[in-house]
């Protein structure tokens, strides 16, 4: 059988997915809902060694480094300011170093990519139903347009339409106990540098992290709260910055003057996504943040994604028939996430009886020796897991 590829979502994991299909030999057709792809001044992530190998499969590493900047290490601090610690990415003689970048622009040099490679991108096209019959899928979008392919990749993230139409009894993302401000400050900002690491402070209310490895100043603020932002909270970046202020003003970090500073601020719920019975049908198969939402402390979201997308094309390639390729694609993957996002899914939580003070002088406690001992270092079965480009089995050679 040849195999033609609907993907629903222009980001990370269905571009990603669309470069890996060119590359198997399948066509794709990516279709994204929004107008711009998400190309907002949001929020910055960091690519680990795993994330990195996938693209070296993709033949995109270059094309990424060129678009990022090296962040090495972790540096921790207490809300006072005391050093606790510094976690390294680069650990066990390891050289390829994590990059960070602002995960628009990664989605939006992978679309170009894909395109370039010969896939069909559509913008501002919605899905809006999936129908399966023998031996192919379709796709109707909320123009009235339909489009049929052999399989439909669903690559439209944690708010999936396409899980919600294949799988409506498939739980909904949950909440993660943490509101997650992500902003950006230019490079003016008086602070002190920190070029090849990412600062985190724990301080007495909130955590505050930066890096000024672009120049410009990437940063977040990450909050525990019992309920999640509602949907009526104001969102305008006054609002935001003022209520930031309030919590870190009586740390001692540079929190208030990146805040004061930003020009950018973007709060949002930190949300994730309980394991799933299945990610496929026979022709309908979820990757990324669709199928495996992990906490954002694993900083693997993205990474994962684009392992997906290179195990998935893969699978296709090396078997006809579609559901055959798609239950290979979920035996491949299905452990490794399930653990990657077991990894890390902890709140903070204050204990009813004890002195603020206490407790978070016992956390830095705990984190300072989290660290001198090794504890917090990324794990070596997630971080140096390598993805490769294998060669067309011998007896499915076209």
């Amino acid at each position: 059988m040849t195999h033609h590829a609907i993907i629903v979502g222009g980001g990370i994991a269905g571009s990603a997915a669309a470069i890996a299909l060119r590359k198997a030999g399948v066509t794709a057709e990516v279709y994204e809902a929004r107008h711009d792809g998400g190309d907002y001044s949001g929020a910055a992530l960091r690519l680990p060694r795993n994330g990195l190998s996938a693209l070296r499969a993709l033949d995109a590493h270059d094309l990424v480094t060129d678009i990022s900047y090296p962040v090495a290490n972790t540096e921790l601090s207490s809300g006072t300011g005391r050093h606790l610690g510094t976690v390294s990415f680069t650990g066990n003689g390891h050289n390829d170093v994590p990059r960070t970048m602002p995960r628009a622009r990664l989605a939006r040099v992978l679309r170009s990519t894909a395109a370039d490679r010969g896939a069909a991108v559509t913008m501002n096209k919605r899905l809006i139903a999936a129908t399966s019959r023998s031996g192919s899928v379709i796709a109707t979008f909320d123009d009235g347009s339909t489009t049929e392919g052999t399989v439909l990749i669903s690559a439209d993230g944690l708010n999936s339409t396409t899980r919600r139409l294949t799988f409506p009894s498939a739980p909904e993302p949950r909440y993660a106990g943490t509101h997650l401000i992500y902003g950006y400050a230019p490079a003016t900002t008086t602070v002190p540098p920190s070029p090849n690491a990412f600062h985190i402070y724990w301080g007495k209310k909130a955590t505050f992290g930066y890096t000024s490895a672009a120049g410009d100043i990437y940063w977040y603020a990450n909050i525990a709260s019992p309920a999640p932002l509602a949907a009526d909270v104001p969102r305008d970046i006054e609002t935001w910055r003022e209520r930031l202020i309030g919590l870190f003003r009586r740390d001692r970090t540079p929190a208030t003057d990146v805040i004061r500073a930003a020009d950018v601020i973007l709060p949002s719920n930190a949300r994730t996504l309980d394991t799933l019975q299945t990610w496929h049908t026979d022709h309908t198969i979820l990757i990324g943040d669709a199928a495996h939402a992990v906490p954002p402390a694993t900083e693997q979201g993205a990474a994962l994604a684009l392992e997906d997308a290179v195990v998935l094309a893969q699978a296709l390639r090396d078997n006809d028939q579609t559901a055959a390729a798609l239950e290979a694609f979920e035996a491949t993957r299905r452990e490794r996430v399930t653990r990657a996002g077991a990894s890390r899914r902890s709140r903070t939580r204050h204990r009813r009886g004890t002195p603020r003070w206490l407790e978070q002088r016992n956390r830095d406690r705990r984190i300072a020796q989290a660290a001198q001992s090794g504890a917090m270092n990324p794990p070596a079965w997630l971080h140096d897991h390598q993805i490769t480009w294998n060669e067309i089995p011998n007896d499915k050679a076209r």
